[in-house]
């Protein structure tokens, strides 16, 4: 049976840009985003929160009073810093636009066990294998700290959002509960860009396709997401998962580990040694057999009904 589809209201609101002939920051729409996503802005639409709270105290926020709309990384601790940092200076705390948060997923959902990790939020359905959901991406997100700084999203980050966004569909709508521990294993994953995704808000939309059930407790299906902005496709993705009983999924591992760790271990006890640098007239030495490691069930002949079997 189809879950009903859930009423989802949605709190995005357009934004029509004022001029931006003013100095400083009057006069302006400005975007808000967190330090180690703003990278090096060419727009003075976008700035840091460090470039915000320092323009503040230098006085450049006078009336006619700018418009401070938070984009990624300004959670409710920053949107914090920055309402105490204008009643300090007597300057209205309503120029900072109060856009409400859609609540992050958990981790039953996304399999992250760190919240700033989480790149889904609100996700709702809209009809049987439509869903759509909002990106939010945290200052402190692993990705984002350990990434050269630049103008828009990285693109690793957008293939971790079309995994998560996979796993919350599969988690939340697909899967019927048992009571059983199940595993999720990725069989593939592509991803293609059409623009750059700046780190303001924007939509995800996945549709579920090739449904297939073997009993309770086994599932594979594949989903197409697109992640929208401004009503552009920035980038998209398609992912084919299989969810299965834990305890299956455990033995099909141990059987792996222990047909690869022998071959592994007869490199290592008889090593090859390199051939020494030959003369350029002499022929070339014939290639030294390596061992073939055992193929993952998912990629065998048979498909990803070996995973199956076990």
């Amino acid at each position: 049976m189809v879950p009903p589809v859930e009423e989802h209201v949605t709190t995005e609101k357009a934004m029509t840009e004022k001029d931006l002939s003013g100095k400083g920051l009057s006069e302006k729409v400005v975007f808000i985003v967190g330090d180690h996503l703003a990278g090096s802005s060419p727009s003075p639409h976008l700035m840091s929160l460090s470039q915000l709270l320092s323009g503040l105290r230098d006085g450049q926020v006078r009336e006619p009073w700018p418009t401070l709309v938070p984009g990624q990384g300004i959670e409710q601790y920053e949107r914090g810093i920055v309402r105490g940092e204008l009643r300090r200076l007597g300057l209205p705390e309503s120029i900072l636009l109060d856009i409400p948060m859609p609540e992050l997923l958990g981790h039953s959902e996304v399999h992250k066990h760190n919240p700033e990790n989480v790149l889904v939020a609100g996700l709702h359905r809209v009809d049987e294998n439509l869903f759509r959901a909002s990106f939010r991406i945290s200052d402190r997100q692993e990705m984002v700290l350990d990434h050269a700084p630049s103008a828009h999203v990285a693109g690793m980050v957008i293939t971790e959002l079309v995994r998560q966004m996979s796993l919350a569909v599969g988690e939340r709508y697909l899967l019927r509960p048992t009571g059983v521990s199940r595993r999720f294993i990725l069989n593939s994953l592509q991803t293609s860009f059409s623009k750059f995704l700046l780190p303001l808000p924007a939509l995800i939309e996945y549709r579920a396709e090739n449904l297939v059930r073997k009993g309770p407790d086994w599932l594979r299906f594949q989903g197409h997401c697109d992640v929208v902005q401004a009503g552009v496709t920035a980038a998209s993705g398609s992912m084919d998962m299989v969810v299965m009983d834990e305890r299956r999924a455990a033995r099909i591992e141990k059987r792996q580990f222990l047909e690869v760790m022998p071959l592994l271990t007869d490199l290592h006890r008889f090593p090859v040694p390199l051939p020494h640098p030959l003369p350029h007239s002499a022929p070339a030495p014939h290639p030294v057999p390596v061992p073939v490691p055992v193929p993952h069930p998912a990629h065998s002949p048979e498909g990803v009904h070996a995973l199956d079997s076990a």
